[in-house]
C-alpha cells in the first residue's frame, strides 16, 4: 500500500462529488477538504488495516476498486467503489472491528478526521448522510442497529467548551488583552478580526517571552496581532475530547479553541481536557464496558461504593469524586441503554437511530454529580420532522429502558422527569414552547421541572439538538429575570435546617425524624443559586463547581463568595458521600439523609458554618437578581 499526495485535485473532486456522501458539499468546500488528504493505492489482497489494529485518524474513500471487510469468521462486507472504510471505528474511537483487504487494485482518498469533522460541523446534509452510513455499516456488519458504536461515541468539544469564549480584536493592544485576561483570570484569550473570525490566540506566556523582551526596545508596534499565535490549535465543535488532546500533545499547544464557521465559540485548555479525561478513565469504567446482562450491571451497581470509597481515600477534595462517580453511573446506563435498543429492535423491528433525537440525561446525571443513589431524570428531543407513530413507538422504547434502569438500581422520578411521561418526550419545537411558557408563567410545576430540566446533556443521539434547545433556553433567561426570582424564592421559603442559635432542625416524625436531608435542605440551594447565575449570562457550563469557577472568572461572584460556596458545596458533598459509603457497605437503603448527632465535631461544626453560608448565598441571589428588573 503506498500513500501520495493528490496531484489531479479537479479529476479527484469531479469523481467525489458524485458520490453520496459528498453530494451535498460545496465544490470549494469538498475541494479544499480533498486537498488535505492523501491518495493511497493497494493492491490485490493487501490489508488496508487488520483487526485490533490501532485506529488511523481518518476515512478511508474507494474512488476505484472495491474492499472486503472480514470478522475472521463467516461474516463479510463488500465495498464498492464510492464506498467509505473505517468507519465504525472512526466514530468509536477505538481499534479496528474487522480486516479490510483491497479485493482487487484499488485507488482510495484517505481524509483525516479533522476534515471529516469540519465537513460535518459546516455541511449539516452530510453529517445527516454520515451517520445514515454508519447505521448501514455496523447493520451489515452485525446484523443489527448500531448500538455498539453509540454506546461508545466521544462526547465533541461542544459538549464541554468554556463559553462565550474572551475575545479582542487584532488591533487591540497587548496592554488591553493583558487586562482583560488579569480581570478574568485565564491564561489565554482569542484574537479574531474585524469581521468576527478567529485570527489568532494570544496566551499569558506570548506576553512574558515575546511583548515584554520586546517593550524593552520601545516598540510602535504593540497590538495583539503582533504577538498572538497566528496558527492555533483550532478544531471544530464536532471534534472528540480525546483526540482534542492528542492534536495539543502534538502541537505542543496549551489550548484549543473551538470554532464554528471559523468563528471562535469556546476554548479548552490542556489541563481542562486531561481533567475531563481522567474523570472518565478508570478501572471501573472498563470493567463496565466488558458486561452484557442486566443483571451483571446490576451487580456493577451495587459495588459502586467501593469505587466511592477508594475515591475518597485517594481525593482531597470530595467534590472531585462526583464526576467520576457520573463516569461509572452513565456508563452502565449507556449499557442498559444499548441493551434495551436491541432488544426492542428485535421486538419491533423499529430502529430507534434512525430516527434524528437524542436521549437527554437531567439533574445530577447532566451536571456530572452523581452521588452514590442517582435517580432516573431523562428525555427525548426530536426533530421537527419526526412523526407522531415514532413517537409513539419511542416512549414504548422509554418504558422499556425505564424498568431496566430501575431493575438495576435507579429509582424512577417521583417527579414523573423520565421518557415514559409525554410531557418529557417532545419535538424541538415544543420543546422551546414549552420552555417559553415556564420562562413567562412558570407555576409550581414548571419551577420544580425547570430546576431538573435546564441542568441537561446529551446522552445518546443527535448532539446538536441539545445545543439547539440550550441556546434557546439561554436566550430566554437573559431576557427573563423574573423566572429565576421566583424560582429563588420558592427556595427562600424552605428553612435551612439549622436554628438562629446554631441547633440543627431534623424532621419531626416519620422514619427519618430527627435526620436532615443534605440534598434537598443544603446542596440543592447551592445548586440552584449558581444555576440561576448561570441562566442569567448565558453560560455553558453544567457542573456546578466549574460553573463557580466561570462565574468568579467573569466578576459576577466575589472572590469570597466563590470560596466561601465552594467549601460549603465540598462539606455538603463530603458528609454525603462518607454517609453513603457507610450505609452500602453496611447494606442498609443508600439515600441523602445523615442524623447530625451521629457526626463527629469536626463534621458538625462545618456543617453549621455550610449552612449558614447556603442562607448568605439565597439572600445574596435574591439582592442580585431583583436588582435587574
Amino acid at each position: 500500500m503506498q500513500y501520495s499526495e493528490i496531484s489531479s485535485i479537479e479529476e479527484i473532486v469531479d469523481t467525489a462529488e458524485k458520490l453520496p456522501l459528498f453530494s451535498s458539499v460545496p465544490r470549494e468546500m469538498l475541494k479544499n477538504a480533498i486537498m488535505k488528504c492523501e491518495s493511497v493505492t493497494a493492491d490485490a489482497s493487501e490489508a488496508l488495516f487488520k483487526k485490533g489494529e490501532s485506529y488511523h485518524k481518518g476515512l478511508y474513500i474507494i474512488l476505484n476498486g472495491r474492499v472486503r471487510l472480514t470478522d475472521g469468521g463467516s461474516r463479510e462486507v463488500i465495498v464498492d467503489s464510492g464506498g467509505v472504510i473505517g468507519i465504525s471505528t472512526f466514530v468509536g474511537k477505538s481499534t479496528y472491528r474487522v480486516t479490510a483487504y483491497a479485493d482487487m487494485a484499488c485507488l482510495m482518498l484517505f481524509m483525516p478526521e479533522l476534515y471529516v469533522y469540519k465537513l460535518m460541523e459546516d455541511v449539516p446534509e452530510f453529517r445527516t448522510a454520515f451517520h445514515s452510513l454508519v447505521s448501514e455499516r455496523n447493520a451489515e456488519l452485525e446484523g443489527r442497529a448500531s448500538w455498539s458504536v453509540a454506546s461508545t461515541t466521544y462526547k465533541p468539544l461542544g459538549s464541554y467548551m468554556s463559553s462565550p469564549v474572551l475575545s479582542v480584536n487584532i488591533e487591540d493592544s497587548v496592554l488591553d488583552a493583558s487586562k482583560l485576561m488579569a480581570e478574568a483570570n485565564v491564561g489565554a484569550i482569542v484574537v479574531v478580526g474585524g469581521d468576527g473570525t478567529l485570527q489568532g490566540l494570544l496566551t499569558s506566556k506570548h506576553v512574558v517571552q515575546r511583548f515584554i523582551p520586546d517593550m524593552q526596545k520601545n516598540p510602535t508596534d504593540i497590538t495583539a496581532g503582533k504577538y498572538m499565535e497566528r496558527s492555533p490549535v483550532a478544531l471544530p465543535v464536532e471534534y472528540p475530547l480525546v483526540e482534542a488532546l492528542a492534536q495539543m500533545q502534538h502541537s505542543q499547544a496549551d489550548y484549543v479553541v473551538v470554532i464554528s464557521g471559523n468563528r471562535p465559540v469556546g476554548i479548552l485548555s490542556n489541563n481542562d481536557i486531561s481533567k475531563m479525561l481522567f474523570h472518565n478513565i478508570n478501572v471501573f469504567v472498563t470493567y463496565v464496558d466488558k458486561l452484557d446482562t442486566l443483571d451483571e450491571l446490576k451487580k456493577a451497581y451495587s459495588d459502586m461504593y467501593s469505587v466511592a470509597a477508594s475515591l475518597m481515600e485517594n481525593s482531597r477534595v470530595s467534590y472531585d469524586i462526583l464526576p467520576v462517580l457520573s463516569s461509572v453511573h452513565l456508563n452502565i446506563q449507556r449499557k442498559i441503554y444499548r441493551i434495551c435498543g436491541e432488544e426492542y429492535f428485535r421486538e419491533t423491528g423499529f430502529d430507534l437511530t434512525k430516527v434524528r433525537h437524542t436521549l437527554m440525561i437531567m439533574g445530577s446525571g447532566g451536571r456530572r454529580e452523581m452521588a452514590l443513589d442517582p435517580d432516573q431524570d431523562n428525555g427525548f428531543i426530536f426533530d421537527d420532522s419526526v412523526t407522531d407513530e415514532e413517537i409513539a413507538m419511542f416512549i414504548k422504547f422509554g418504558a422499556k429502558y425505564s424498568d431496566a434502569l430501575e431493575y438495576v438500581g435507579y429509582e424512577k422520578c417521583r417527579g414523573n422527569v423520565m421518557v415514559t411521561n409525554p410531557e418529557m418526550s417532545l419535538r424541538i419545537s415544543d420543546w422551546k414552547q414549552k420552555i417559553s411558557r415556564w420562562v413567562s408563567n412558570p407555576g409550581s410545576l414548571g419551577i420544580m421541572w425547570s430546576s431538573i430540566i435546564f441542568d441537561f446533556d446529551g446522552f445518546a443521539g443527535d448532539e446538536k439538538l441539545v445545543w439547539e434547545l440550550r441556546n434557546h433556553i439561554n436566550q430566554n433567561m437573559n431576557n427573563s429575570p423574573i423566572f429565576l426570582i421566583q424560582m429563588l424564592e420558592r427556595d427562600s421559603s424552605l428553612r435551612i435546617p439549622i436554628s438562629m442559635f446554631g441547633k440543627f432542625i431534623g424532621e419531626k416524625d416519620g422514619k427519618h425524624k430527627g435526620e436532615i436531608n443534605l440534598k434537598s435542605s443544603a446542596s440543592a440551594f447551592i445548586v440552584d443559586v449558581i444555576r440561576a447565575f448561570t441562566l442569567k449570562h448565558g453560560l455553558n457550563d453544567l457542573n456546578t463547581v466549574e460553573r463557580m469557577k466561570t462565574l468568579r472568572r467573569m466578576n459576577v461572584i466575589s472572590e469570597e463568595l466563590y470560596l466561601h460556596t465552594l467549601e460549603a458545596y465540598e462539606t455538603v458533598v463530603d458528609i454525603i458521600l462518607k454517609s453513603q459509603v457507610e450505609k452500602a457497605a453496611a447494606g442498609v437503603h443508600v439515600n441523602k439523609y445523615i442524623n447530625p448527632d451521629e457526626l463527629s465535631l469536626y463534621n458538625r461544626e462545618r456543617l453549621k458554618k455550610a449552612l449558614g453560608h447556603i442562607q448568605k448565598l439565597l439572600n445574596i441571589g435574591l439582592r442580585y437578581f431583583k436588582g435587574h428588573p
